[in-house]
């Protein structure tokens, strides 16, 4: 299971704060290649271990995309997803803006 959020964060600041995340949940780096935006690991949560992989990508106009994709313990995915982005959210400077985009099929039928 997945999610991604577009930030309007530059990505340096995106991966710094995933950084911190694994240092605040006492997380284990699984594989990491910074430079491509690519952070993944594991956390321990009570009888549960899960496998976090972040993935940040530069979207243009000093914004950024957010991917994480959950593996491991099957339970609890989407609280876990939702979670994990609350954590990211408060750990910027300011709260984090959502952009929103109207699906194409959706915006055509309205016009």
């Amino acid at each position: 299971m997945g999610g991604k959020k577009i930030y309007l964060q530059p990505v340096v600041t995106l991966i710094s704060a995933v950084n911190d995340l694994i240092e605040i949940q006492k997380g284990r780096i699984t594989f990491s290649d910074t430079p491509n935006g690519k952070i993944h690991f594991l956390v321990k949560m009570y009888a549960f271990k899960w496998e976090l992989r972040f993935s940040v990508k530069d979207i243009g106009l000093n914004r950024c995309q957010v991917e994480l994709k959950i593996s491991g313990e099957q339970s609890g995915h989407e609280k876990l997803i939702n979670r994990e982005f609350a954590l990211l959210d408060s750990m910027l400077i300011s709260l984090a803006e959502i952009e929103l985009t109207a699906n194409e099929a959706a915006s055509s039928m309205s016009n």
